[in-house]
This record gives structure tokens, C-alpha cells and sequence, in this order.
């Protein structure tokens, strides 16, 4: 036993294990460090690819508003970027967990897609002759509803259009507010 001690306290020993040890915990610290760069990487493609996606059909939706255009049709690109967000549900999900760590991101986008569906849906179902009474207060109790599942500080000043735009666009705001929050919050998140 005293011959290995001495052995170990020569110094080119010494040196020779501090450098493998130091050499192996550096290599693994670099291993750590590029894995989660590239889960942060893979986190910020989310965050973007999401973020495009919502964007993209909340501006159509804006533009058939502001348009009191809400003739959509199946082959129309508002529907068909609906559709689009329901195809990536899963995708969203999985990779959620994975690289952001958070059931909350892909439940609350899950949210914003029937959100949309329901817009969307309601604009379609709008023909030249409606009750706009009865479209207004149907937009209403979306409103109130998605209120009470997803809590948010409601904008107090709005776009003044003539009715059902105007209903529709707090509507469209009420989800346009809770899609930056979600995606500002996730991206600071990352970025700590």
C-alpha cells in the first residue's frame, strides 16, 4: 500500500491523473452543455414554428373580419390552415414534452386550436341571411366561456366594426392575446 501511495505522489503521476480526470469531466460538461443547446434549439424551432402557424390563420381570420367577408369555404385558406393546426396537435405535444418540459404549452395550444375552430366555424356557418342577434349572442357566450377556461386581463379598447365584426374581432383578440402570452412566456422561459 505505501509503494502505490508513492507511486501516485510522484509528480508526473499526479499531473498525468489530474489531466485525465479534468480532461473527462470537461468532455462530459461539453456533452451536457451541447445537449441542451440543442434541446434549446429544438425548443426555439418550436416555439417559431407554432408561433408562424398561429399567426398565419388569426391574419386571415382578421382580414375576413375587417372584410365582413365570412364566406369560407372548405377550399378556402382559412379553413384549410385550421385544418393544418389539428394535423400538428400531436407533433406539438410530443415535442412540448420533450424539449420544453411543459404539459401546459401543448395544453393551452390545444386550447387555441379549438378556439380557431370554433371562429372559423362560426364564420362559416354565417350565411347572407342570419339573425344577428342571435350570431352576437352566440359569439358572447364563446367569449364568456373561453374567458372562464383560459383566465386572461382583457383588452379594454378594441377595432370598431359593425356588428358581428366587432364581436368577432375581440373574439379573434381574446385568442391573438393568449397566443403571444403563451409564446412570449415558453421563449422567456428558454431564454433564463
Amino acid at each position: 500500500m505505501e509503494y502505490v501511495l508513492t507511486f501516485l505522489s510522484k509528480p508526473i503521476i499526479l499531473t498525468l491523473l489530474t489531466l485525465t480526470i479534468g480532461s473527462y469531466l470537461f468532455t462530459r460538461l461539453t456533452e451536457r452543455r451541447a445537449k441542451k443547446d440543442k434541446i434549446r434549439e429544438k425548443s426555439l424551432q418550436l416555439l417559431e414554428e407554432v408561433g408562424n402557424d398561429l399567426n398565419s390563420i388569426i391574419s386571415v381570420i382578421y382580414g375576413h373580419i375587417r372584410n365582413s367577408n365570412f364566406e369560407i369555404d372548405k377550399a378556402s385558406p382559412a379553413n384549410e390552415k385550421r385544418a393544418g393546426m389539428f394535423t400538428k396537435r400531436f407533433t406539438v405535444r410530443i415535442k412540448s414534452q420533450a424539449f420544453l418540459q411543459s404539459d401546459e404549452f401543448w395544453q393551452r395550444y390545444d386550447q387555441l386550436t379549438f378556439e380557431i375552430d370554433k371562429i372559423v366555424r362560426l364564420m362559416m356557418s354565417l350565411s347572407e341571411n342570419y339573425d344577428l342577434a342571435e350570431v352576437i349572442k352566440r359569439i358572447k357566450e364563446h367569449q364568456e366561456r373561453f374567458a372562464k377556461v383560459w383566465p386572461f386581463e382583457e383588452r379594454s379598447i378594441h377595432s370598431q366594426y359593425v356588428p358581428p365584426s366587432n364581436e368577432l374581432v375581440v373574439w379573434t383578440n381574446m385568442v391573438w392575446d393568449r397566443a403571444v402570452w403563451l409564446l412570449s412566456n415558453n421563449l422567456n422561459k428558454l431564454l433564463r
